[in-house]
């Protein structure tokens, strides 16, 4: 059986999010460790010291985050009776400190195989996890990460995208998508963008399809200049489920999903990507 961390703040982003990590865990056997990580604050005092006092506040911060989460325990798995996923293992984790050096401890002590999260620069999780220090922080965790935008609804896993230039180096990440979309029998379509015209193109992607040798797995090319306009494209067209990205292709999709053009396309806002691992051999 495999392994979902869903970190949450019980928000709103972060409990649709959930949803998609049900379905995942449905479709691949896995089970979903929930993961609540609160912080202390610091606090000083000019008094002369008052540690019964601030032992106290410690107490009752530590008592109302548990008092929430174990009021929303309850609440998740009532979401996934809703879905009729309610056979889905669910183990729930309540600990303090930070968020991120948490995930890192469970991911190594559970040997976790997904991280699964909401996305949201409205919502706390975010802004521990994908605010500015979006690439350091993925750059930390070294397993596939799907991230789920707030706009998301859950309709199916059955397309998975990939943009690729058709690296060499690519294969490795493609075939890491393939394993995932054969466990839930989703196709995996590749996109390669042709800023001008390339005779040996035809060549190179035949050999492509014979190393995949694969009915779900199609590749698709486009001519166009404007690469960020051929991916969003791409994503309506084929009616892609999860867009896939390897970690050295962060720093584009950051510019594609908040340039201006993303505003004139409706669909990619629903669509959430995942982010796989950089590859070793690279």
């Amino acid at each position: 059986m495999k392994k979902i961390l869903f970190p949450t703040d019980f928000s709103t982003t972060a409990s649709n999010a959930f949803v998609y990590a049900l379905h995942l865990a449905k479709s691949i056997n896995a089970e979903i460790f929930v993961l609540h990580s609160y912080e202390m604050p610091i606090i000083s005092t000019t008094s002369g010291g008052q540690p019964e006092l601030i032992q106290g506040v410690y107490e009752s911060i530590e008592l109302n985050n548990f008092e929430r989460y174990k009021n929303e325990g309850p609440i998740l798995r009532k979401v996934a009776a809703e879905y009729g996923l309610e056979d889905v293992k669910l183990t729930f984790i309540f600990e303090e400190g930070l968020l991120l050096m948490n995930m890192k401890r469970i991911i190594k002590d559970e040997a976790i195989d997904f991280v699964v999260m909401g996305t949201n620069g409205n919502h706390s999780l975010e802004k521990k996890l994908l605010g500015s220090n979006t690439v350091n922080v993925i750059n930390s965790i070294d397993i596939p990460i799907l991230s789920v935008p707030a706009k998301a609804k859950f309709r199916s896993l059955f397309s998975f995208g990939f943009a690729t230039m058709l690296n060499e180096s690519d294969k490795v990440g493609i075939d890491r998508i393939i394993r995932i979309a054969t466990a839930i029998n989703a196709e995996v379509k590749l996109l390669h963008v042709l800023r001008k015209e390339n005779r040996e193109i035809v060549d190179v992607i035949k050999k492509w399809k014979e190393y995949f040798n694969n009915d779900k797995v199609k590749i698709y090319t486009v001519l166009n200049p404007n690469l960020e306009e051929s991916v969003f494209y791409f994503i309506d067209e084929h009616l892609i489920d999860v867009m896939c990205i390897v970690k050295r292709q962060l720093n584009f999709f950051e510019r594609l999903f908040t340039s201006s053009l993303s505003k004139q396309l409706s669909y990619h806002s629903d669509v959430p990507v995942l982010i796989l691992p950089q590859p070793k051999q690279e």
